[in-house]
């Protein structure tokens, strides 16, 4: 395939997405990996798109592809494996697909920051891959151990809103109003004011 058909395709397949035609726009972005097994963008898209066609085992395998090319700096890869796995009813590989690549991401900055010391590392946010974690166990049933890393994220992070709005939410919905409600009383403390109608959001469904 010549340069010019690959970006044709690529360009097609995203106007395909935008129409709502996914049929199409998956033959496409299957034809166009085979030609860019490098390209994390193309795996993406190709994720996306099987989700929406609730091809949800072909929408985890693209993402993995696209994480593994991609590495952790990608967090909207990484949820969106993780919205392909829970949506295929498999929490549990969550759990290990997120701890593997943040085992493989830690030593690959290591070996980055060594060869580039003093140079600008983009780092990806902790509490969120935290956050995916209790979702994780949340949605597989396992709701202390969904409790216990909000409470993880509390003791590392206690002036960020979101470990106290996980754990209200949790507690809520688990029927913990009381405790639920001082959750949501700090979340709301510590919220920046774009975030506090959030908070509100939550606490009053």
């Amino acid at each position: 395939m010549y340069l010019y058909s690959i970006v044709g395709f690529q360009g097609a397949a995203v106007t395909l997405v935008e129409l709502g035609d996914y049929d199409r726009a998956a033959s496409l972005l299957e034809k166009l990996t085979q030609e860019k097994q490098k390209d994390p963008d193309a795996y993406r898209l190709l994720g996306e798109v099987k989700y929406e066609l609730k091809d949800y085992s072909g929408s985890v395998a693209a993402y993995r592809n696209s994480l593994s090319l991609s590495g952790m700096d990608n967090f909207e890869v990484l949820r969106g494996l993780v919205n392909a796995l829970l949506a295929a009813e498999k929490p549990d590989e969550v759990l290990l697909d997120v701890r593997e690549q943040l085992n493989v991401e830690s030593e690959r900055r290591s070996d980055v920051l060594a060869d580039t010391a003093g140079s600008d590392v983009q780092n990806v946010d902790p509490i969120q891959i935290d956050l995916l974690l209790g979702k994780a166990y949340s949605n597989w049933g396992h709701v202390s151990d969904a409790v216990s890393v909000y409470d993880q994220i509390i003791s590392a992070y206690p002036d960020d809103f979101r470990g106290y709005l996980a754990k209200g939410i949790i507690l809520k919905e688990n029927g913990k109003v009381g405790d639920a409600e001082r959750m949501f009383i700090q979340a709301r403390f510590f919220a920046p004011d774009k975030a506090k109608a959030l908070v509100d959001q939550y606490s009053r469904r």
